[in-house]
């Protein structure tokens, strides 16, 4: 408040929040070459090839987010040995990218997501397979900031100059201005047994076995998250017989752990995901197999704290002004977790035998485009489907790969056009069944999830003053009807009265040496770098430099001023 009048009953206090710098998606490409390690056999043909990416370091050098991490790679493929045709290696590449985000420096805060992997794989020799792996990601990027906020108004303002004490009107509105996360990992082993059913021949020998962990209930207690789940398992083998034709068999493995966070209450929200870090099967007798996986669970609880914020103050006496500063709020508008149902007819070529028995199918998807619309957020993109499969009577495995299109739509309430939205989809099932000799139908079923949110600007008083008190600070907004002191320093976009913006007058001798000049005060926006403000006011860097004393153009912070020459 202006120094000359003093109002009872206003108070203040210090907010610490995370301001959005920056919020994008790139796609970081991995790329190597794989060898089959011995003793596995050549390969005649690559069936198909997965990929999981792991997120290790991720930094921030002026401009840019740097990410590292490490993809593993799974490839299954028919092999050139006659009596098992079917065979699976497993590679690690390395992940190295860089994001261009431009005005931001070391000491902000990086979150990076995984929102998409697609791996594709060529054969280059028997024993040799070139792959990459396309990793969508998405970038935001915070600073923190500490503001000063109006916390409290009195129900009646007594000025000297008003013999009636004034009830002002006070606007408020509840945000979200931190959020506490707390994380915790722990580690179990699932066992369990499966039977082979009746219609399928007994193993002899395990090919390779994969597996995907899901949570069925995560339960938050004083100090510890209980998260139950399930470990689907799909084991490729070799049948009981002279042929020595392959299957493939199903199970479903329950599991249960308990992450110690100390700080954790009852009714706080808990996300569980769950990584399989090793799995392996066992053949107890020709028709029981027993699973045994390395099950990880990381467990983040998230503690939001809301703040009430006074969005503005009316009624108040002619000689005083509530002063405002936008608030950039990110808020979630809604998220989902649906399955949906893709149906396809693959036509095998007539290169290719007829399907006497579908071994196993597989399915890729890979988003191409998220498209937020009015209540709904729609991802569409591609599915690689393989599949394994043999004729008949001699039972060798051949495979057919298609790609096709997909579009799954997820309803959110309140989404629309403007908004930001971000999904996933995973693939849960694929059962293919032969219909004709060279036709089959295959069910994929998809898991889509899909978050929308918004960045919201929330005007929110910082100060009451007099109409005399000389200078408007960089970001604030003066009320319309409100008379803008002679002499007072107003920065771009500051509103006044009857719209426009006033023009930054001298600065005075106090302020950074080149400023006597005069010059218009520029308030640094998202995304602005020095070279852009010269280029948009006709001015150089280095005047810019040397007008503000800036020691690193390269290291500029959103929401400071600079004095444009």
């Amino acid at each position: 408040m202006s120094e000359d009048l003093t109002i009872s009953g206003v108070h203040h206090k210090k907010v610490k929040v995370e301001v959005i710098v920056a919020d994008v998606s790139a796609t970081i490409v991995a790329s190597g070459q794989l060898t089959v390690p011995p003793p596995k056999p050549d390969i005649a043909s690559i069936l198909d090839t997965q990929a999981e990416v792991t997120i290790s370091r991720v930094s921030v050098v002026s401009g840019t987010v740097v990410i590292q991490g490490n993809v593993i790679v799974d490839i299954t493929y028919v092999s050139t040995a006659p009596s098992q045709p079917v065979h699976f290696f497993e590679g690690t590449l390395s992940l190295f990218g860089s994001v261009n985000v431009p005005g931001i420096f070391p000491g902000m805060t990086p979150e990076v997501v995984v929102t998409s992997v697609y791996a594709t794989s060529r054969l280059v020799d028997p024993r040799t397979v070139e792959v990459n792996v396309l990793v969508t990601v998405r970038v935001k990027v915070l600073r923190e900031q500490v503001l000063p906020i109006v916390s409290e108004v009195p129900k009646t303002i007594i000025v000297p100059t008003v013999t009636v004490p004034v009830v002002p009107i006070v606007q408020r509105r509840v945000v979200t201005v931190e959020r506490a996360v707390l994380q915790g990992e722990a580690q179990t082993i699932a066992v369990g047994t499966i039977s082979i059913p009746p219609d399928k021949p007994g193993a002899s020998d395990i090919i390779r076995t994969s597996a995907a962990g899901s949570v069925t209930r995560a339960n938050v207690l004083r100090g510890k998250v209980v998260v139950d789940g399930v470990v689907s398992t799909r084991t490729l083998y070799v049948g009981l017989s002279p042929a020595q034709p392959v299957f493939s068999v199903d199970g479903v493995i329950p599991f249960s752990v308990i992450v110690d966070l100390p700080g954790v209450e009852v009714g706080m929200f808990a996300f569980a995901a769950v990584q399989i870090e090793a799995v392996d099967t066992t053949i107890v007798n020709a028709r029981t197999l027993r699973i045994r996986a390395v099950v990880k669970v990381s467990v983040v609880v998230t503690v939001e704290r809301e703040l009430p914020l006074v969005t503005g103050i009316g009624a108040l006496p002619p000689t005083l002004v509530p002063i405002t500063q936008d608030f950039l709020v990110e808020e979630i508008v809604g998220q989902v977790q649906d399955d949906s149902t893709v149906t396809v007819q693959i036509v095998v070529p007539a290169t290719l035998p007829g399907i006497g028995r579908v071994i196993q199918s597989f399915a890729q998807a890979r988003i191409t485009k998220t498209i937020v619309l009015d209540g709904v957020i729609i991802v569409q993109g591609t599915l690689r489907i393989t599949i394994l499969f043999s004729e008949l009577p001699s039972q060798k495995v051949f495979a057919h790969v298609e790609t096709v299109p997909f579009s799954v739509t997820l309803r959110i309430p309140g989404a629309v056009p403007a908004f930001f939205g971000t999904a996933e989809v995973t693939v849960v099932r694929v059962v293919a069944v032969p219909v004709q000799p060279k036709i089959a139908n295959v069910r994929v079923t998809l898991r889509g999830w899909g978050m929308v949110t918004r960045i919201d600007t929330v005007p929110t008083v910082v100060d009451i003053r007099s109409q005399g008190a000389g200078q408007v600070p960089p970001g604030i907004v003066v009320p319309p009807g409100t008379e803008v002191p002679p002499g007072t320093v107003t920065p771009p976009g500051t509103s006044v009265p009857g719209g426009g913006e006033l023009p930054g007058p001298p600065v005075s001798s106090s302020s950074q040496s080149s400023s006597s000049a005069g010059g218009r005060v520029y308030v640094v926006q998202i995304g602005d770098t020095v070279f852009r403000i010269a280029q948009r006011y006709g001015t150089t860097v280095d005047a810019i430099v040397q007008a503000n004393s800036i020691q690193d153009p390269d290291r500029i912070v959103v929401g400071d001023t600079l004095v444009i020459p």
